[in-house]
């Protein structure tokens, strides 16, 4: 089997789901969660010394978020939304990007390709969008490309030298 078939295996389970809270991160990062809507909990950490008032504040509270089935996190690499003739890029997303990313909300993934470069990407939805992830040569090939996550179990990640790596959740 290919690395290409195993991704697309990897997503297979994904297809003619729904994205939904779809967001940028920090920075340039996308998440976007696919199934049924799961409670996760994140206790309170104690913060290593030195770090700040506002660090330690924040992993000072429970934290309640909610994820789905699946959760595709978009990190270390180039990636572009398009739909009906808007898109949105890691170079300019901001606030104002929150327009087309909303356009993603709702669709049905409906394929996962292989994109024209190495280690690029391809998602189409049924109502006409996009989302497009390929390398980029500012982050290192050890860095991940992105990552899914099943609710509870292992995160697949595809790092920037085309290597598909497997990890437990914390």
């Amino acid at each position: 089997m290919t690395p290409a078939q195993k991704i697309e295996d990897l997503f297979r389970p994904l297809i003619g789901e729904m994205a939904w809270n779809v967001r940028c991160g920090h920075g340039s990062f996308l998440t976007m969660e696919f199934g049924q809507p799961h409670i996760a909990v994140r206790e309170p950490v104690v913060a290593s010394p030195g770090r700040s008032d506002r660090v330690r504040r924040d992993l000072g509270r429970r934290r309640v978020f909610v994820v789905g089935d699946w959760h595709l996190w978009i990190q270390y690499s180039n990636w572009k939304v398009s739909f009906a003739g808007y898109s949105v890029d890691n170079r300019n997303a901001d606030l104002r990007s929150n327009e087309c990313l909303l356009d993603l909300e709702g669709q049905r993934l409906v394929s996962v390709e292989p994109g024209p470069l190495a280690n690029a990407w391809a998602f189409a939805f049924d109502l006409g969008g996009t989302l497009e992830i390929w390398s980029s040569a500012e982050y290192a090939a050890s860095d991940d490309l992105w990552s899914l996550q099943r609710w509870n179990d292992d995160i697949a990640a595809l790092r920037g030298d085309g290597t598909l790596v497997f990890e437990k959740p914390q």
